[in-house]
């Protein structure tokens, strides 16, 4: 066992880092069951980061943690942890006050039915694993200050070990050009925050949205339907206003992106919402960068390396929009009389959308990703009016 936990180390570690790693001998199938995708479509077998393990990383202080909680998957290895928090948990039940047992117990969590389970064994020796721990966590377990850390993983580890048999689908190569947008932004998938480039990729294909948006070239008078379809995040905003253009065609509510004054619509702080109803009336409902993360948990996919706040979200796109405005993707017109300026479609990339390349996409392959746009701006307005409503009927001011 313990020969073969540094290659496991190595390979969680570039797991982690890169939303995805190969696995030749297939040892990390123990300890990844229902935590990550299967690759599909590859010689080589390899596994994709899940929203699953992502979800935990927060509750870690560090990604090597997170390797621990992983490596406790393992019988041997978790035992052996075991049964040091079981130690460190007799101890404490020692003391006069009962505050720290406490404290153990409830960093544990569902890890406490694991200790309690292990008092028998509780030991606080050298362990065979201790130069992993100390590589890992420049400590070893059996150590008063691992403690906490201890605690942590552990209460992770057995979060994690819930899933193990609950296998994710595997998923399907990253379509570069764009055009299979519904093989690309499918359910399980992990999208690269904006800015990031393309991981770096064990093998030939990719099975993460990459987050980069460089410049696109110079076209003349025609628009970057080729970039746009094949940068992810750009796709995602154009998607926005594609829709706005739809909805307003149809004449019964709509989509407002207002730029309040002050700011550079080159390179906006924030964006705003307005979703209108059938009768035209305006609910405000927050900024662009909520739209994009609700419409992407809509399709079940997350954010890589993790979710980021509305806030950061609207300060990474802000450099996008100024590349969607020069190459005449997006179209910014100042406001009259005192109203605030608006973001649509340019019309140029409108009559592109229903030309080859891009009508294959926007009106068939993407359809789910524009239909999720309108969803989810239509939810927001629902969601502050109901809260409007409570407000009032509670006497308050709305």
């Amino acid at each position: 066992m313990a020969v073969a936990l540094p290659s496991l180390i190595q390979r969680l570690r570039k797991l982690l880092a890169n939303g995805l790693a190969t696995d030749s001998d297939g040892g990390l199938a123990d300890l990844l069951g229902g935590l990550v995708h299967p690759m599909a479509e590859t010689s080589q077998v390899g596994w994709v980061i899940s929203h699953r393990l992502l979800a935990v990383r927060p509750r870690l202080a560090s990604d090597d943690e997170l390797v621990c909680a992983l490596l406790a998957q393992l019988t041997e290895v978790r035992n052996s942890w075991v049964a040091f928090a079981a130690a460190r948990c007799k101890e404490a039940g020692q003391m006069p006050d009962g505050e720290p047992l406490r404290g153990l117990v409830s960093a544990l969590q569902g890890a406490a039915a694991w200790v309690e389970a292990g008092i028998p064994d509780a030991l606080l020796t050298t362990s065979p694993f201790s130069s992993l721990e100390r590589e890992l966590l420049d400590v070893s377990f059996e150590q008063p200050a691992a403690t906490p850390a201890l605690m942590r993983v552990l209460a992770v580890a057995a979060e994690l070990s819930q899933h193990l048999q609950d296998v994710l689908p595997a998923l399907p190569p990253i379509d570069a050009r764009g055009m299979e947008a519904q093989q690309n932004w499918i359910k399980g998938r992990l999208l690269a925050l904006p800015g990031i480039s393309e991981v770096t990729r064990p093998i030939g294909v990719n099975y993460l949205l990459h987050g980069s948006f460089d410049a696109a070239p110079e076209t003349g008078d025609q628009p970057s339907m080729g970039w746009v379809l094949a940068t992810p995040w750009s796709l995602l905003l154009t998607m926005v206003v594609y829709v706005q253009d739809v909805w307003k065609a149809e004449a019964r509510g709509g989509l407002l992106l207002e730029l309040s004054s002050g700011q550079n619509a080159f390179s906006p702080g924030e964006i705003s919402i307005l979703v209108q109803g059938p009768e035209g009336d305006e609910t405000r409902c927050g900024s662009l960068a909520e739209l994009l993360l609700k419409s992407l948990s809509l399709l079940g996919i997350h954010c890589f390396p993790y979710t980021p706040t509305p806030v950061e979200l609207n300060a990474q796109l802000a450099p996008l929009v100024g590349l969607l405005l020069s190459r005449r993707v997006w179209r910014y017109q100042d406001g009259s009389s005192g109203q605030n300026g608006q973001y649509q479609i340019h019309p140029l990339f409108a009559d592109a959308c229903f030309r080859l390349p891009g009508s294959k996409v926007f009106n068939r392959t993407g359809r789910l990703l524009w239909q999720a746009v309108r969803l989810s701006a239509e939810a927001m307005r629902d969601e502050r009016r109901r809260s409007s409503r409570v407000i009032a009927n509670n006497g308050e001011v709305s």
